[in-house]
């Protein structure tokens, strides 16, 4: 598996959402976007279907230590992304 920067991820993999194991951040500790801290690492899995990367992420995730999903596009400014699910109480 080959160890790419964040700059030839986007390049190979414009506009699709992308599974990176092992993730070298720029500076774990700050809170913020892990696209702007990632620096390199290795690309497990890329699609442009979130949750077939979701459901695939299953079968690699035990190939690396750590994994990162990122999103190598711009989101449109007025698009909502659903990160929690909704819960009644």
């Amino acid at each position: 598996m080959e160890i790419l920067t964040i700059d030839q991820i986007k390049l190979q993999y414009p506009d699709q959402w992308v599974l990176v194991g092992n993730p070298e951040l720029d500076d774990p500790n700050t809170l913020g976007s892990v696209v702007s801290k990632l620096l390199r690492g290795i690309v497990l899995y890329a699609s442009k279907d979130k949750r077939e990367l979701a459901y695939k992420a299953k079968d690699v995730k035990s190939e690396v230590s750590r994994t990162a999903c990122i999103y190598t596009g711009q989101f449109p400014k007025r698009r909502r992304i659903g990160l929690l699910q909704k819960v009644n109480l």
